[in-house]
């Protein structure tokens, strides 16, 4: 009897280990399709250019003395980068729209001489903007907006990081755009678990041909 319990106890063990190997497997496979439908998204909705605000910036070029692009006074037009953004998106995963919008935080930056602009809009689809001498400055501004957007669910270890990492900030001066969603579901073969995402992309800006 003892080793038939014995017996039993050990399959039991195997098939759990099994059920819960293959429900992770799962769940990372369509966390990293997720991933990748957030990059693409963030990189077709970077270019949404407001070119009525940006033709003196995109008609300078390049800087004769280092030869490196000009971006000053490019700006993403923010509206039109968050409909780009969920739709890119939702065309490449499963979700909605409307689950996704209620969890979103854009912000685009660009360059005014030695400072950097930015612009943030919440799921509420209020906009703050202003300006920041150092461009570190920006993963401050969009705590503080995230924080003040969703107060009762934003705690010490909800901080949010331009790259993922706490330790590093890569943002630097240019015509950039930031998304983060709050929470996407992501359901394995058994459990349910909740990810925060982050992405950020540079604008490809191009300066031929410039029309609305």
């Amino acid at each position: 009897m003892g080793v038939l319990f014995i017996g039993m106890a050990v399959t039991f063990l195997v098939l759990f280990v099994f059920v819960s190997v293959a429900d992770y497997a799962v769940y990372t496979y369509k966390r990293n399709s997720i991933s990748k439908a957030m990059d693409y998204a963030v990189t077709a909705a970077v270019q949404d250019i407001n070119k009525y605000k940006s033709l003196e910036g995109l008609s300078e070029g390049f800087n004769e003395n280092t030869g490196t692009k000009i971006t000053d006074g490019i700006e993403i037009d923010i509206d039109r980068a968050e409909t780009t953004f969920l739709s890119v998106f939702e065309s490449n995963s499963n979700h909605e729209q409307t689950d996704i919008k209620g969890n979103l935080l854009i912000c685009a930056t660009s360059v005014s001489g030695e400072n950097v602009n930015y612009k943030i809009k919440t799921s509420s689809g209020e906009v703050s903007d202003g300006t920041v001498e150092d461009p570190y400055l920006i993963e401050d501004r969009i705590n503080d907006t995230a924080k003040s957007c969703w107060p009762d669910s934003y705690e010490d270890n909800s901080r949010i990081s331009i790259n993922g990492n706490p330790k590093t900030n890569m943002v630097e001066k240019g015509t950039y755009l930031f998304a983060y969603i709050k929470g996407i579901r992501i359901t394995g073969i058994f459990t349910q678990r909740k990810l925060a995402l982050s992405c950020f992309g540079g604008a490809k800006l191009e300066r031929a041909n410039v029309k609305n």
